[in-house]
């Protein structure tokens, strides 16, 4: 299901989305995050640091959800529900810095410890928006 287009901004613009995946007992997970979105392939992209919690319960073919609302405005918001398609270290450490730019305005991120970077690709499956 692609994102309507009078709702892209919402992933484009420096909002934060909130990410639940599952933890192996089970138990709901959910991290506020950073995003990209890719338009062409129509894919939600997150950015972590392998090992996280959120990179351990994270698997091609895992279900994610995700909320970002409008920092303009409140009750505007999309949920997304989708699937893991892709799990990859390539780009993401330039990823991480893009992010950095969005969100921080700085070329590079600030918080960067060597760790290793793990780019997220998520494919959504159901949308629902508000606002």
């Amino acid at each position: 299901m692609s994102i309507p287009e009078d709702y892209v901004d919402l992933l484009l613009n420096p909002n934060f989305a909130h990410v639940a995946t599952v933890n192996p007992d089970g138990s709901p997970q959910v991290t506020p995050v950073w995003i990209d979105y890719d338009k062409d392939r129509n894919e939600v992209l997150v950015n972590t640091a392998l090992g996280r919690k959120k990179s351990r319960n994270l698997k091609i073919g895992s279900y994610v959800a995700l909320s970002i609302q409008d920092q303009e405005k409140s009750y505007r918001y999309i949920g997304i529900q989708g699937e893991v398609v892709e799990l990859t270290e390539e780009g993401a450490r330039e990823h991480i810095d893009k992010l950095a730019l969005k969100y921080l305005g700085k070329s590079e991120y600030p918080f960067y410890r060597g760790e290793t970077r793990l780019l997220v690709k998520i494919k959504p499956k159901y949308v629902h928006i508000m606002g």
